[in-house]
């Protein structure tokens, strides 16, 4: 069986989904690999280390043609991929489905089936597949250093003979894994943090990181240890969360918000008027501006000012330290395909294990009870 994989074509995607390591690691499954000539020139792997490490390097046509599995980090493969891709391929990747809807449906009656990990179950045994985790972490950290880099102050604080400068105070909105890594990392570099989720129960984890844990009180906001994600709260809860939020962030110099609601639109947390009341040449960093933003004004991949504060909502952080989140993508998918691999070196694509049923998203051409229709 062949395992394969494209150069991606989404703008500012520099991540490639298998890499050296990870072919070695094919190999050695019994597996044969190969990789579109340059497809990981962007995070650093050149096609000589590939070939070292036993892959094929091909052109992208004859790679479609071979390939029993593709395997992509974020790219839809476009039609005319579609219409080189080998019959009854299995595409796996992390697609996005519900903002990628539309994309998706023009692969139903291709006989061609597609997994997005986006949708893998947050269980145990699912850790090392886990997708969203391992690029979100990437992508807290390198938030707070993209916004350390725009900061026009120092973050720690410094006592030297000519005076002292002061910490630089920041506020992450959103403890899930992204937020948790962005408070380790400004902890790191400083800054004094504080932080903000509506789950409760993760008090204790923000803590232990050294961040303040900024509470709303609600009747229905209590401990719930069966809530993974954040999920939409009540009018009166929403006010006063708001309120909360605003007292803190006129105060802060640095927020990263992170807040994502799967499904639905990320939760309004930092409106215009906040900004209008925080200190000049404040930043902020909004993690969810494709999926509406956290931070009233935000416009994905733009710097904007308002009131001399400058809101940043990157694009795609991971692609920005490629390398890195490569190596743990890389790793994901082959925990995940190793996982179907049958005696005969073939996918069980006709497997009842939940993290297959579900992933796939279209099955042989047919879509499954788990396609999200937009």
């Amino acid at each position: 069986m062949i395992v394969a994989t494209i150069k991606e074509k989404n703008e500012s995607e520099n991540r490639v989904s298998i890499t050296p390591d990870t072919c070695k690691s094919y190999v050695k499954a019994g597996l044969d690999v190969i990789i579109e000539k340059n497809s990981g020139l962007n995070s650093s792997f050149l096609d000589t280390v590939y070939k070292d490490s036993g892959a094929q390097v091909l052109e992208r046509e004859e790679v479609l043609k071979k390939a029993d599995i593709l395997i992509s980090v974020s790219t839809i493969p476009e039609n005319s991929d579609m219409e080189i891709l080998k019959k009854n391929s299995v595409i796996i990747g992390g697609f996005n489905p519900y903002e990628n809807s539309n994309k998706i449906k023009k692969i139903i009656g291709k006989d061609i089936s597609l997994i997005s990990l986006d949708f893998l179950p947050r269980i145990s045994r699912a850790q090392s597949m886990d997708i969203l985790s391992s690029q979100a972490n990437l992508a807290g950290y390198k938030a707070v250093i993209e916004a350390s880099s725009i900061f026009k102050k120092a973050l720690p604080m410094m006592m030297t003979a000519a005076g002292t400068i002061i910490p630089a105070k920041c506020l992450i909105l959103g403890a899930g894994v992204a937020g948790l890594q962005a408070i380790a990392t400004a902890k790191r570099l400083g800054c004094v943090v504080s932080a903000f989720d509506v789950r409760p129960e993760v008090e204790e984890q923000v803590n232990s990181l050294g961040a303040k844990f900024i509470k709303v009180e609600s009747e229905t906001n209590t401990k719930d240890n069966e809530m993974v994600y954040a999920k939409e709260m009540s009018e009166d809860y929403k006010k006063k969360q708001l309120k909360a939020i605003h007292d803190i962030a006129i105060n802060m110099d640095i927020i990263i918000s992170t807040a994502l609601i799967p499904g639905k639109d990320a939760p309004l947390l930092i409106k215009s008027d906040t900004i209008m009341e925080m200190k000049s040449g404040s930043v902020l960093i909004d993690l969810a501006a494709s999926s509406g933003g956290n931070i009233e004004g935000s416009k994905v991949g733009r710097k904007i000012n308002i009131n001399n504060c400058v809101i940043y909502a990157p694009q795609n952080l991971p692609s920005l330290i490629s390398y890195d989140s490569s190596l743990l993508f890389s790793k994901n998918v082959f925990n995940f395909i190793t996982n179907f691999i049958t005696e005969n070196k073939t996918f069980d694509i006709e497997s009842k294990d939940e993290l297959l049923l579900k992933t796939i998203l279209i099955k042989n051409g047919n879509k499954t009870e788990n396609f999200f229709d937009g």
